[in-house]
């Protein structure tokens, strides 16, 4: 399949899922603004006023943290059986086996870019300082979208031949969750020396430069983001050479 035929087919794949998936619903669109809103008001319920927790500005913190993670956890736990689930397309159509997670990873991106929307609209009620700063979350959400993708794509490259890794990568992502910062500062309850522990999960320095950017009126880690970039490169390269490696082997694999 030629390259220009195989981003076209991405194209229309991806939007006709996203109109599936909102024709599922009475509210269509709404539907994506409704969800993360409600979710939102929820932590504001339950942080702000029932426990009244006395930490400045914590709901944002809150939010800029899960945010983030449910996108990184999403689109990973959504792409890992991508390949194995299109066996049957496999056999009909001759294409490119790297098209089944990029597809899952283009489709919640384009559904986080609505999230992130809501995020900043919510920050400028709240209300947390708005800088100059919030110019590079762009950039942040570049980062992530590359590392998103290659640890993604690997582990849809990786499912088709131990179907039961999908339950490690859950798992996995669970415990992820409780080492990101999600609910705490790390620098608050990590001793210094340990940091650099926490921080070789590249999400949860993620997570601190959006928090520094967002709420905080700082600029991001530039050194620390252009390692994660790099290691996010070299994983999309190689999660998609594997993939192509093992391209022809895929539809008899997922077919036994």
């Amino acid at each position: 399949m030629r390259n220009s035929t195989f981003f076209e087919l991405l194209c229309y794949k991806t939007g006709a899922n996203l109109r599936t998936e909102i024709a599922r619903y009475h509210l269509n669109y709404l539907w994506w603004v409704l969800e993360p809103v409600l979710t939102m008001g929820v932590f504001y319920v339950i942080f702000d006023i029932m426990l009244n927790r006395g930490t400045e500005h914590f709901v944002a913190f809150l939010l800029t943290g899960l945010i983030w993670w449910n996108w990184f956890a999403r689109s990973v736990q959504n792409a890992a059986s991508s390949i194995l689930n299109a066996r049957t397309l496999m056999l009909q159509v001759d294409i490119r086996k790297a098209f089944f997670p990029l597809e899952v990873c283009l489709q919640d991106g384009f559904k986080q870019l609505f999230v992130t929307a809501l995020l900043l609209v919510f920050l400028l009620i709240y209300p947390t300082p708005v800088t100059v700063t919030w110019l590079a979350l762009p950039a942040l959400m570049a980062v992530q979208f590359l590392l998103v993708l290659g640890v993604a794509t690997l582990g849809a490259a990786l499912v088709p031949f131990l179907p039961d890794l999908k339950f490690v990568i859950v798992t996995g992502v669970q415990l992820l969750f409780f080492g990101s910062g999600i609910f705490f500062r790390i620098e608050d309850v990590v001793l210094p020396e340990h940091r650099f522990i926490m921080y070789l999960n590249p999400v949860a320095g993620l997570i601190r430069n959006y928090r520094e950017i967002l709420i905080n009126g700082a600029w991001p880690d530039w050194f620390y983001l252009a390692k994660v970039a790099l290691f996010s490169l070299a994983l999309c390269l190689f999660a998609f050479w594997l993939v192509r490696k093992l391209d022809r082997t895929y539809p008899w694999v997922c077919n036994q």
